[in-house]
Parts: structure tokens; sequence; C-alpha cells
């Protein structure tokens, strides 16, 4: 890749391990450069899928310092919230609260992404996820296609943010998923703080609700404020004293 001008080439290894100390190990004994970030997917599904506080989200971060490289080599840990093997992420929040509905399916999805985009890590999407596209769990039955499939058990699910199916070809871009999506990705690329700045959670609780966070980059402060319960919330945040002006994205 140097050789070719691409001096800054991402490798990174693949362990399945949901826990950062474990994958962790591989960048320091091992020697990986990075690895995929199995302890964020974990986090995600925990605190936004399932009904963990947002300090599970506050440990992962902590444990950042683990990584050889410390919180800047967590920086470049790709993130994701479900991929080919393991099934998709509004799978994983169907299965732990069956009695959803479309309305908070589709929500607690797009706060996932939310969380994904921008707290720290390089964000990778599964292809299908901007669609809407669902499955019956891991490995084959997560594998749809954006073509117009043939196979029963991907078809009898209505897809997240739009009620069709994957009986027909799913390359939309007008989709609610993929406009939020986009839309966060905009973001990211506007804002060099949320790709590189420093990541600082600056509230959590051992209950659903508020998680917020700062990325901040060259005096720059970016703040992220998501609410994972169903309630609304009020809280004080920390911020840096010199962030005295703020501007709402």
């Amino acid at each position: 890749a140097k050789a070719r001008g691409i001096p800054n080439f991402h490798v990174f290894g693949e362990v399945y391990d949901p826990e950062a100390a474990g994958l962790a190990r591989f960048t320091r004994v091992d020697r990986y450069p990075s690895v995929l970030d199995f302890a964020f997917q974990s986090a995600a599904v925990d605190a936004i899928a399932g009904t963990a506080g947002t300090d599970r989200l506050e440990r992962l971060f902590f444990l950042d310092a683990n990584y050889e490289g410390g919180e800047a080599a967590a920086l470049q840990l790709p993130t994701f919230l479900g991929n080919h093997d393991m099934g998709r992420y509004a799978w994983f929040v169907r299965k732990a609260r069956p009695q959803i509905s479309d309305a908070e399916l589709l929500k607690r999805v797009e706060l996932a992404h939310a969380l994904m985009f921008l707290a720290r890590g390089v964000p990778v999407v599964y292809y299908g996820d901007e669609q809407g596209f669902i499955g019956d769990g891991g490995d084959q039955d997560s594998r749809q296609d954006m073509f117009a499939s043939q196979v029963a058990s991907y078809n009898d699910d209505a897809l997240v943010g739009s009620g069709g199916s994957t009986a027909g070809e799913n390359f939309a871009t007008d989709g609610a998923l993929f406009r939020t999506i986009a839309s966060l990705a905009n973001l990211r690329s506007a804002d060099e703080a949320l790709r590189r700045g420093a990541m600082r959670v600056r509230f959590a609780a051992d209950t659903p609700g508020l998680f917020a966070f700062s990325r901040i980059l060259d005096g720059k402060e970016t703040l992220v404020a998501m609410n994972t319960g169903d309630q609304p919330v009020r809280a004080q945040v920390l911020v840096e004293a010199a962030s005295q002006g703020w501007v709402s994205a």
C-alpha cells in the first residue's frame, strides 16, 4: 500500500472477544495494529438495545488506556453494531425487547448508530443496515440480498423505518435509516473533533437514561448527549471551563 502512495493503510485483526481487556492483549502482546471493537458492539447492545445502565458505556471507554498506544490508539478501533456472523443490530434490539413498537425499534437503532458515529473509533456500517434489514439471527440469517430476494425467511421481516421487505430491491436513499446514517456521516465529516478528538465521558449512571460525552480537539469541545431510557431527562453536565459558547448541531 505504501508503494502505491497509501502510507496510512489501516490494518486490523478480527478478535471475537466482547471484553476490552481481551482485545487489548492482542495489540500489546501479539502486536496487532488494531482490532475490531467487539467490546463496543457488546456495550452498545447492553446499554441501548437492552436494559443496562449507561455506566456500561462509561466503562467501555475507561478501558481505552489498555490498548497499545492508549486512548490515541483507541481512536482507530473499527466500531460496529452487527455483522454477517453475529446478526444485525435491529435483531438484537428485537431479541432484547420482544414487545417493542416499530417506532421505538427505529429510534433505538438510530441511537446506536449515533453512538457509533459520534464516539471514538472508526464507524463501520454493515451493508443493508441503512435499509432497515433485521434478519432472524446470525450467520446466514443476517445475509439478506440488496436486490430482490427469493428467500422466504428474509422476506417475512418488515424493514425498520419503512415497513417494506427484502422481496423487492433495496437501494433507496430516502429511507429513515439511510437518511439518519447519512446525516451522522456528514456531521462527523464536518467536525474534526468527532473524528480525531479525545473522548471524555461527562455523565453516566447505573440505570438507562442520560449518557453524555465530549470530543475535544485543539481546545474545541463537541458535547454529545443521548438518552437510552424511555423518559425525558434533565441533568447538569460537566464541560471544560473554557467552553463557554455553544452551537446546537
